[in-house]
């Protein structure tokens, strides 16, 4: 076993929590050293830490620089100070946790609002669709215990919830009253609570905030929290209530980072490692990610691995310098695998109100004009752009194969009847002429396409059948993309081989073109 492949396996062991599988593979790779990595990197797992991981501090974030529209650690901190309730909300993994923990630690930390404040950081991410009111309330009274006990020592919730006598439904609003109070009478401290992940409880989220007004209308800080920020994915109305159940100053959602800062990320990577980043490199990946800072810190991950996986002679022939190539061939690696951030894609394309945004866009017309509250759910959650667009060219290239595979019945004939691409070499090149008539052939033949499947229309299902058959054949050694052009009638697809060992570098562009078959009145016809 060569050393780089042991060190590949370490970086990843580290992340596992299961210890006794580390201390299997960390015997299997001989040395425990191996398994001590002093080196910062990327973080692509949960909140960010400053000791580990490459980090932007959030108070030197370009895109959190004061602007009326735009959330910044001086307006938080200006609603706390206010005795404000309020929302930040974002995308997954677009750093909300770790914004969270760095006002936590800022509170705690900062000789003057420490004086005034306790912050305490509570994660309540929880499946409450099993559970009574009484379990649930129970749960996220402990976990609020735990944090309190981890963060500040404190043990009166832990004793409160051991004690505690009443409904168990009502514990939660019982004990955030009584510790605030004793908080108060103490030490003269405001209490600030943050509830990471609130927007994780369904069937009990209307209980969860009218407990928490119950308590803002109490007199505060005696008797309740004097501010509550709650966090997650959606706002408070993206549920849909009725009424008014929570009195909110305000809801922020997070930005995506500017090229200055992912250049201030890679910028920390060439210190710690010595690679060069070009400026070309830095476009490349900010053209990729628009600033997504998940995106962002996922081709560093990959960049890390490139250069892990080279031999001495490939190092010294690429120079460790991170080129535009570079980023395009990781990027093209992400693509192809499932990663944990795409899997969350999956999941929310199956919503009627995303599926009814995205995919007009992606097939160059326009969405119903009624569903404006539907873009802006999509806005929040970060497939869609300020400008209504796809968020980034990344999400572009990999939202139609996710919705390909939404619908099962087509993902799964895409995967029997495609044939690898080797099936197709012809002296050392691609034939792609065979490619589009056994395209043809399985478009006339299987029966497989048919207007109930998934969409509304017979068109848009042969587009995104006609993308996956592409992209399922060119996964197999090569780089497939769609290139969308708006307002033209046509899209094109474009099928790269480059760096395949058994075939000569080749690209192709397949246009595809619809046109009425009898002058304008009938059935759309398809060209190639």
């Amino acid at each position: 076993t060569k050393p780089y492949i042991c060190m590949l396996l370490s970086r990843h062991i580290l992340k596992l929590r299961n210890n006794s599988f580390k201390n299997i593979c960390s015997s299997f790779c001989f040395s425990k050293n191996l398994f001590s990595n002093e080196k910062k990197e990327f973080n692509i797992n949960g909140p960010s830490n400053p000791s580990e991981h490459f980090y932007l501090n959030p108070e030197e974030l370009k895109c959190y620089e004061a602007a009326e529209e735009k959330l910044n650690i001086d307006r938080i901190l200006g609603y706390i100070k206010k005795n404000k309730y309020f929302v930040v909300h974002g995308p997954r993994q677009s750093m909300k946790t770790s914004l969270m923990k760095y006002i936590t630690n800022k509170i705690n930390k900062d000789e003057e609002l420490s004086k005034e404040y306790l912050c305490t950081y509570a994660n309540i991410e929880m499946n409450d669709s099993d559970s009574t009111k009484g379990e649930v309330f129970t749960e996220i009274a402990a976990e609020l215990a735990r944090a309190a006990n981890r963060e500040h020592g404190d043990t009166f919730p832990l004793e409160f919830n051991r004690s505690y006598k009443d409904e168990r439904e009502l514990i939660f609003q019982d004990l955030l009253s009584e510790w605030s109070n004793k908080r108060w009478r103490e030490e003269k401290k405001k209490s600030v609570v943050i509830f990471d992940e609130y927007d994780s409880l369904e069937r009990h989220y209307r209980n969860f905030l009218h407990q928490l007004r119950k308590g803002y209308h109490m007199k505060r800080p005696d008797f309740f929290p004097s501010s509550v920020i709650l966090c997650g994915m959606k706002k408070v109305e993206d549920k849909k209530l009725t009424g008014s159940p929570f009195n909110i100053a305000e809801s922020y959602r997070t930005k995506n980072w500017f090229r200055e800062d992912v250049k201030a990320l890679y910028r920390q990577y060439e210190e710690e490692y010595g690679n060069r980043v070009t400026e070309e490199a830095i476009d490349r990946i900010f053209y990729w990610t628009q600033g997504q800072p998940w995106l962002v810190n996922r081709i560093g991950v990959g960049i890390m691995e490139h250069f892990e996986l080279l031999s001495q002679e490939e190092k010294e022939k690429e120079k460790c310098i991170v080129t535009s190539d570079i980023v395009d061939r990781v990027v093209n690696k992400i693509k192809i695998n499932e990663e944990t951030h795409l899997m969350s894609l999956h999941t929310l394309i199956k919503e009627p109100r995303i599926r009814n945004v995205i995919i007009p866009l992606i097939n160059n017309s326009q969405y119903d004009p009624k569903k404006e509250m539907d873009v802006e759910y999509v806005k929040d959650l970060g497939i869609l752009s300020e400008e209504e667009n796809i968020a980034n060219p990344f999400y572009e290239q990999v939202l139609p194969r996710i919705i390909i595979s939404s619908e099962k019945s087509l993902s799964r004939y895409i995967n029997t009847k495609v044939k690898d691409y080797r099936t197709y070499i012809k002296d050392g090149k691609i034939d792609m002429n065979i490619v589009i008539n056994d395209f043809f052939n399985l478009l006339k033949g299987g029966g497989s396409i048919n207007k109930d499947m998934f969409y509304s229309e017979l068109e848009e299902t042969i587009v995104f059948f006609a993308y996956g058959y592409f992209r399922k054949f060119g996964n197999s050694g090569g780089d497939v993309n769609r290139e969308r052009q708006q307002g033209k009638g046509a899209f094109d697809i474009h099928v790269q081989f480059k760096d395949v060992d058994d075939i000569n570098d080749s690209e192709f562009i397949i246009e595809f073109k619809t046109e009425k078959s009898d002058g304008g009145k009938g059935n759309r016809s398809f060209d190639f």
